[in-house]
């Protein structure tokens, strides 16, 4: 009996000396504990089961409420900290579309007026843009972004060198970039205001096709890719925005048909753009 009794007062110190805080959770749970140690992603904690002590740590989403006991008053003041900072979001993803602006002089007459024109036609670009980000803390983390640009002009009865006339003549360029990047953020209660910087391939292919006859040149090149954007959340994990941005390459080096050939100066790939787009984040 008497060993029962201190067993019982041994159990009960021990859980006196543990059980001192509480967290209140996101799901409205209590957890008795005594907390070790809190900053802007976790909380660490120690509970006692089966006169066992064991360690345990709770991410940041899942924390509502903490009630600190008097005699832990050095976690206080983070305990406060934690809950009066903003959740970081992790994880952010966004797509993009709209208007790209091909960069660069036209390229040189062929001494036919109307195919010239199709191709200075090319300028104007439909743009995409989709972004995965990850982040380490509030204002910086690291991202894949995956862009494209892409024109295409048509018209009938178009003299093509070494062809002649074609009663239906299209000609169609695409660029497409992908490449790892540094991504920065800025967050309101109602806005995010996000930035990149990337380097990566640029792959390029453009194809002119009198009637049903084909060429297309291709080639790849080192890019970059920058941008800038701006966006209101719909709500915790949904918004709408604006964003402008610049994807630089050149190159000389082509082939078509087979074979490679280079031109005499590099030839400018560049686009500047101004797109539409939504995003979704998460913890």
């Amino acid at each position: 009996m008497r060993k029962l009794i201190i067993s019982l007062l041994i159990s009960m110190a021990t859980f006196s000396a543990f059980a001192q805080d509480i967290i209140v959770t996101s799901s409205g749970d209590s957890i008795s504990c005594k907390i070790t140690r809190i900053d802007s992603i976790s909380v660490e904690y120690q509970v006692v089961k089966n006169r066992i002590m064991e360690k345990n740590t709770l991410p940041r989403k899942y924390v509502a409420d903490f009630k600190i006991a008097e005699e832990n008053q050095s976690v206080a003041n983070a305990a406060n900290a934690m809950l009066s900072a903003p959740q970081i979001s992790r994880f952010r993803w966004s797509f993009s579309s709209g208007y790209a602006n091909r960069l660069g002089k036209d390229v040189e007459s062929s001494g036919y007026a109307q195919l010239d024109r199709l191709y200075k036609n090319l300028r104007n670009c439909f743009s995409w843009e989709t972004e995965i980000q990850y982040y380490f803390n509030e204002g910086n983390g690291i991202a894949l972004n995956i862009s494209g640009v892409c024109s295409e002009s048509s018209d009938r009865n178009v003299d093509v060198p070494d062809y002649g006339q074609a009663s239906q003549c299209k000609v169609k360029q695409q660029i497409i970039y992908i490449g790892p990047a540094w991504a920065t953020r800025y967050e309101t209660d109602h806005f995010l205001f996000s930035g990149s910087l990337s380097l990566g391939p640029l792959f390029y292919a453009e194809s002119l096709i009198p009637d049903n006859y084909t060429v297309k040149m291709t080639t790849v090149a080192l890019g970059m890719n920058c941008g800038v954007g701006g966006e209101y959340k719909l709500s915790s994990n949904w918004a709408i925005g604006l964003k402008i941005g610049y994807t630089e390459g050149r190159a000389s080096n082509f082939k078509m048909g087979g074979q490679t050939f280079n031109t005499e100066e590099p030839v400018n790939l560049s686009s500047l753009f101004i797109a539409a787009y939504f995003s979704f984040r998460t913890q």
